[in-house]
């Protein structure tokens, strides 16, 4: 008999874009595959006709009362009991906390996934250094009960108290995986999408995928541009994904329709056609101080070859060996931005390209994260 594993997610989207090909490497291995994800009709359609089996509940982000948490306990531990699982695997904060209490009452061995630490441990307003404090004590909660922690980068580890009383539960897997097939820069012809998006041959074009919060370094990036065209008229900079509108400090829209006007910087939205853009673009720019697992965007830019510019902070820093494939800037400088566009423009393009590559293949491709973390259901 196969064994059977819940993966429980708190968005059908990310879950799509993240975890569906985990899921399917695991189905491949002869898991008996589930996965709980908010209520989404698009998403959870496509990932039930990848074979999936889909169990959806409804969540509500923007709600807080204890009156949905219950409700939200009720659903998930009809669920657990409903089901003889061997593992639950669980992905960000409040799945993880769910995860962990249910866990005292079934048989199944429980894992959480830290993919970043978030807002609260970006930012030192007093407000979020008191939810950082009540973080710290949830995260020792949450380690006294599960089997095994995952982190995606070592800063994050020491950040976590408790990681320091449960080192036998605690693993390292740098980030989620990239599919270096799909990703693949020869796949791609970089002249189409760019006479699609109006960006000539002469224009230098540095590209950003990432969610619009302000802790991503959104306005920093586009007053750097703004200062910068005077010295350098064919930069171009495209800005790839959309506003959390669930998150208090997302980007809102006067902001982005004001520098849409501008013809050298574009906020694309939402986009399908990640591969092409990277494959288009020169340079890859994430000037976050978010606290990140592994940018997922940035391993996409290394498996698609491109220099990197991007911030030294945790998870970030991670993607970049120090002028071999990119460049690392202090976070929160529109300074430091400049001065990070103008020195990785005077190197090697094609080697660092190269680098970027190479990197993606030997330390982050899908197959050896995946491996590895199977490699822990025991």
């Amino acid at each position: 008999m196969s064994n059977k594993i819940l993966l429980i997610e708190n968005s059908a989207r990310d879950f799509y874009i993240s975890r569906l090909d985990f899921s399917l490497y695991l189905k491949s291995c002869g898991w008996n595959v589930y996965v709980m994800i908010p209520t989404d009709n698009l998403y959870s359609e496509m990932i039930d006709k990848e074979g999936i089996n889909v169990i959806s509940y409804h969540l509500d982000r923007k709600n807080k009362s204890i009156f949905h948490i219950l409700n939200l306990f009720r659903r998930y531990k009809k669920i657990i009991s409903d089901h003889n699982f061997d593992f639950i695997h669980s992905f960000r904060f409040q799945p993880n906390f769910l995860n962990v209490f249910f866990g005292l009452s079934s048989k199944a061995k429980s894992i959480i996934h830290i993919t970043g630490l978030g807002i609260v441990f970006s930012n030192n307003l007093l407000k979020y250094r008191i939810l950082r404090c009540l973080s710290q004590f949830i995260y020792l909660l949450k380690f006294l009960f599960v089997n095994k922690i995952i982190f995606q980068n070592p800063d994050d580890i020491k950040d976590v108290y408790a990681s320091k009383f449960f080192k036998s539960k605690v693993f390292l897997i740098p980030g989620s995986g990239v599919d270096i097939f799909h990703f693949d820069p020869l796949k791609y012809d970089k002249s189409l999408i760019r006479d699609s998006l109006n960006i000539s041959n002469d224009d230098v074009l540095f590209i950003c995928v990432t969610r619009l919060i302000w802790e991503k370094g959104i306005a920093e990036l586009v007053e750097a541009f703004n200062k910068i065209k005077f010295k350098f008229p064919n930069f171009r900079l495209l800005i790839v994904g959309s506003a959390d509108i669930d998150n208090p400090n997302h980007v809102n829209s006067d902001f982005i329709d004001n520098y849409n006007q501008w013809d050298s910087i574009k906020f694309l939205g939402d986009r399908n056609d990640i591969p092409e853009l990277l494959s288009a673009s020169d340079y890859f720019i994430l000037p976050s101080y978010y606290r990140e697992g592994i940018p997922r965007s940035l391993l996409e830019a290394l498996s698609m070859g491109l220099p990197i510019v991007t911030t030294d902070m945790p998870g970030c820093r991670m993607t970049v060996e120090a002028f071999n494939n990119g460049i690392l800037i202090k976070p929160k400088s529109v300074d430091e931005i400049i001065y990070g566009l103008e020195l990785i423009i005077g190197m090697n393009k094609k080697t660092l390209g190269l680098n970027s590559r190479r990197l993606a293949i030997e330390k982050f491709q899908s197959i050896l994260i995946y491996d590895k973390i199977k490699n822990l259901y025991k």
